[in-house]
């Protein structure tokens, strides 16, 4: 028999009158324990018996007609109750003023009695589906629970996750600004930074004489140095070449088909000599052209001094 502190919490229950943490406890316990399952579909089959008699109240009514009557499976049962009641009506003689009002069930534990064996099946059969139908609500809304419990989790991890790589971006960010100011700091602290490629610009007509030497000055940094030689008008070959060497004749550097380019309003022809290949001392630049089909003619030499700091 089941205690009055039962029925009023399955009663509650099947209302829709618990708490989420009291409903998912009374289901978990149906799922695991089939007596309690069981007082739970006696539960359900007393409060449809009291609502087509008319004796819920208008609170609990109105909370019975929101649960049952928009699910179909328990509104086919509430049909089934209704449609039974008045068979059972109809058939079962008038009791007397004394007697005991008959429920509905019993009324149709004792019409089945008297049912053909055919009759005794289907109605078994009936009741069978029905009790399934429940169980597998009752089933189908705990595994329901368990999906949504594993997405709220999966949702608070990635949470978790976002969270911490938005911290390590703004440590990186921070440390990268740090690095940053510290590369300033050192920048400023050690002066600006000599140029990596010294340049000399060779004149016509003044570089080309031995009284005019022009100076190269070579930093420590310094990889390459930029000879441009500037042409006269009458310099107008297709191609060059530059003969580098020392005062004392060292051949430092020849290169060949050189192609002169306008600067402004001037043609000149560029050569980059390493800065390794050059010394502090005096050197002669020869500039040859080289016309097309003829040997090569003398353009200008150059004369300049290196000097290495």
């Amino acid at each position: 028999m089941r205690s009055e502190r039962v029925d009023e919490v399955l009663v509650k229950y099947l209302l829709g009158n618990l708490t989420e943490e009291e409903q998912a406890r009374v289901e978990d316990q149906a799922f695991a324990d089939p007596d309690y399952l069981g007082a739970l579909e006696a539960a359900e089959a007393d409060l449809i018996d009291a609502y087509v008699r008319g004796e819920l109240a208008q609170a609990d009514r109105r909370g019975f007609e929101c649960r049952f009557l928009t699910s179909p499976q328990r509104r086919s049962k509430v049909e089934f109750a209704r449609a039974l009641a008045r068979v059972t009506a109809e058939a079962a003689p008038l009791a007397s003023a004394t007697r005991e009002p008959v429920s509905t069930w019993q009324a149709l534990r004792d019409l089945i009695r008297g049912w053909n064996p055919a009759l005794q099946f289907a109605g078994a059969l009936a009741a069978l589906v029905c009790i399934a139908g429940a169980s597998w609500l009752v089933l189908e809304n705990a595994s329901m629970r368990s999906r949504v419990s594993a997405l709220q989790a999966q949702r608070r991890d990635l949470e978790v996750r976002e969270q911490g790589l938005t911290r390590d971006l703004s440590q990186a960010q921070s440390r990268a600004d740090s690095l940053a100011a510290q590369m300033q700091n050192r920048q400023s602290s050690e002066g600006p930074r000599a140029p990596l490629v010294a340049s000399l610009v060779l004149m016509a007509g003044l570089s080309r004489a031995e009284t005019r030497v022009e100076q190269l000055a070579l930093s420590p940094g310094a990889l390459i140095a930029h000879i441009e030689i500037q042409l006269e008008a009458r310099d107008d070959f297709p191609r060059f070449r530059a003969d580098l060497h020392t005062r004392s004749g060292r051949e430092i550097l020849v290169l060949s088909d050189l192609v002169r380019r306008r600067a402004g309003g001037r043609y000149t022809v560029s050569i980059d000599v390493p800065a390794s290949a050059l010394g502090t001392g005096e050197y002669e630049l020869a500039l040859k052209g080289l016309p097309d089909g003829e040997g090569a003619q003398d353009v200008g030499y150059y004369y300049f001094h290196v000097q290495k700091q």
